[in-house]
């Protein structure tokens, strides 16, 4: 009886060892290529909005593919703010919340942000993951330019090289004021922009059904 018990009990624990052995995981710090399924700007989104990215590579494990292509990120815009009317850029942290396969199964992710491709002038500001767009001083240099060389010209045909001076600086301090007055450029982030995300922690895929796709069988 007790041997019989002994045996029972041997063959629950290895049961167990193995069930854990074969449970598919993901380990932190695995990169998650995907691109963006809507577009997102702080022009007229909100924090707390949803979004969802699809993944366009699949996540391989030791030779095993855990996560197929095709499986969707979904989570909410954490932080946002529009750029400054005097300086600052456009901002947007990403926090993504959940994993869906294709087959309905989701998972919770902890994951950061690291790149952001196909937007222009976007760059990650921090580890935090934190999109910033370009900022406008380019944009306020140029206008500031074509103020100075538009009253310098009209300047010089009023009263020479003196009025030249006058009106560059008028039409400098126009273009100036006037570049105050709007906001610089929004932060925008189109539909199909590809966004690589870290996980922060590991992905363990023990749900009921849950599948692990042999590449082998492919």
């Amino acid at each position: 009886m007790v041997k019989r018990a002994l045996l029972v009990a041997s063959l629950v624990i290895l049961s167990a060892w193995a069930g854990m052995a074969a449970t598919p995981t993901v380990p932190a710090g695995t990169v998650l290529d995907t691109k963006l399924s809507q577009t997102l700007s702080t022009a007229f989104n909100t924090q707390g909005q949803l979004f969802a990215a699809v993944l366009s590579e699949p996540v391989v494990v030791n030779g095993n593919q855990i996560v197929p292509a095709g499986a969707t990120i979904r989570g909410r815009i954490g932080a946002l703010s529009r750029p400054g009317r005097i300086k600052g850029a456009g901002k947007m942290l990403l926090v993504p919340e959940t994993l869906a396969f294709p087959n309905g199964q989701t998972f919770t992710i902890n994951a950061v942000l690291l790149y952001a491709y196909g937007a222009p002038g976007v760059r990650i500001a921090n580890a935090e993951g934190v999109v910033q767009g370009p900022t406008g001083r380019m944009r306020d240099v140029k206008e500031v330019g074509i103020g100075i060389g538009g009253g310098g010209l009209l300047g010089t045909m009023i009263g020479g090289v003196h009025g030249a001076v006058i009106g560059g600086l008028i039409g400098g301090t126009a273009g100036l004021v006037d570049s105050f007055r709007r906001r610089g450029p929004d932060l925008s982030l189109p539909s199909g922009t590809e966004l690589k995300f870290e996980l922060n922690r590991q992905l363990v895929v023990n749900r009921p059904g849950a599948v692990e796709y042999k590449l082998s069988s492919r």
